[in-house]
């Protein structure tokens, strides 16, 4: 998507009287403000920015937004050339990149009764500050689950699955009652990573990665049992091979055509994303949670459970009070917060929410996953540097190797403790 940039003004006559003595009283402020998504998110973006103007009409906002290709890209020039935004929004992850000693964006502590902190989840508050400093805010929380096409479950003459055993069982009966082509489950090789992270972590429940050592926390042991786990739910018809999915060509998950007609019937997705899941698909078909599988014994759940993106504000900004006044309105705020909905997913934010549930605006699939999350026990907090593009990517590359006949499961036990274990050495400083 082209790059776009607009500044927002044109407040009405009857705004500019009610607030005259203001408008005298404060100086002019100008803000620039950074997000990415799709058309739908900037319209209600863009609003957002018009009612929030009309509410303090000395402040001006440009906006600039984009589609997610290139934004990091784009992003990471600005701040390295010192030309970022006054507000903008990031990942979580690049906390790791901008941010690794909380120095990196605005302290959000120093600009008590602008913002009202109370309204977030203690894990929001702690997962978006760096060494005491808080970087920014998440409009959502999110986590990976698992999705289910109920009407394909039925069909087949099964429930949707409520452990590990019963996704492993689900596999052949598919095969024999549907046919080969049907699948329980359809995981890439990022979700593939994402899964056995969680039953790794539900085997022995201790921190994925060690920032202090710098190395992988599962061992050589773990890492081999991680791989050949990825091969029984190829074997046992689970998931389709590499093959069987690479035939389909490189489009986005609720895209592909086995997707859409209901023949790949579940998904380990994000709570912020399943929406556009449940959107492909055909009609008559509907997705269901389905409970979180859990190994006998486990005592966490192995959750991949972070911001979804959060709001950050310019450590250098001189405008720091005007810009805790917009990221307030869009996340606390009832008329910031009934524009812009929930489409970044269900609000972190307590009032937020209240102000959804009331006028209807939140989608019961994707609360339904908040609540799941919000009842399982997730003591074992996910690394910043699980999503560094770097680990991901060594993980999506050996698995493909894998999956591909060109690893064994035993040969890529050692490439993970050795490529990754190295990768960590080079990126966390």
């Amino acid at each position: 998507m082209q790059r776009r940039s607009l500044l927002l003004g044109g407040l009405s006559l009857a705004a500019t009287a009610i607030a005259a003595p203001a408008i005298r009283a404060a100086s002019p402020v100008n803000l620039r403000m950074s997000w990415w998504g799709g058309n739908d998110v900037h319209r209600a973006q863009l609003q957002a920015l018009e009612a929030f103007q009309r509410r303090h009409p000395h402040i001006r906002i440009k906006a600039e937004y984009t589609g997610w290709a290139g934004h990091l890209e784009r992003l990471t020039t600005q701040i390295a050339g010192g030309t970022a935004p006054d507000v903008m929004q990031i990942n979580w992850n690049w906390l790791r990149l901008f941010s690794r000693h909380g120095d990196g964006f605005y302290d959000l502590n120093r600009l008590p009764g602008l913002i009202d902190l109370t309204q977030f989840p203690e894990d929001a508050i702690a997962m978006s500050t760096v060494e005491g400093h808080l970087n920014g805010l998440p409009p959502s929380m999110t986590a990976r689950l698992f999705y289910f096409n109920e009407t394909t479950f039925s069909k087949a003459g099964l429930s949707v699955p409520d452990s590990w055993d019963a996704l492993l069982a689900a596999g052949p009966i598919f095969r024999d009652r549907l046919g080969p082509d049907y699948f329980p489950l359809d995981v890439n090789f990022q979700d593939l990573t994402a899964m056995l992270y969680s039953w790794q972590i539900q085997r022995r429940p201790a921190p994925f990665i060690d920032e202090v050592t710098r190395e992988l926390g599962p061992d050589l042991s773990d890492l081999t049992a991680m791989a050949e786990f990825y091969q029984q739910l190829v074997a046992q018809h689970v998931i389709p091979s590499a093959r069987e999915r690479a035939s389909y060509g490189n489009v986005q998950p609720q895209e592909l055509r086995p997707w859409i007609s209901g023949r790949y019937a579940g998904t380990y997705q994000w709570t912020s994303s399943v929406g556009k899941f449940a959107d492909t698909l055909e009609p008559g078909q509907r997705l269901t949670l389905a409970p979180y599988p859990m190994l006998p014994g486990a005592s966490v759940a192995g959750l991949l459970y972070k911001p979804s993106m959060m709001f950050a504000i310019n450590r250098d900004t001189p405008e720091a009070e005007a810009a805790a006044l917009l990221v307030n309105f869009m996340l606390n705020d009832p008329e910031g917060v009934a524009i812009l909905g929930a489409r970044r997913g269900v609000p972190a934010s307590r009032a937020a929410e209240q102000v959804l549930a009331a006028n209807g605006g939140l989608d019961p699939l994707a609360l339904a996953g908040k609540r799941q999350v919000e009842s399982l026990p997730r003591a074992i907090h996910l690394s910043g540097y699980f999503e560094h593009a770097r680990v991901r990517d060594g993980f999506n590359d050996i698995l493909e190797k894998q999956g591909y006949g060109r690893l064994t499961p035993e040969q890529a036990g050692k490439a993970f403790n050795r490529e990754i274990n190295a990768i960590l050495h080079r990126v966390i400083r």
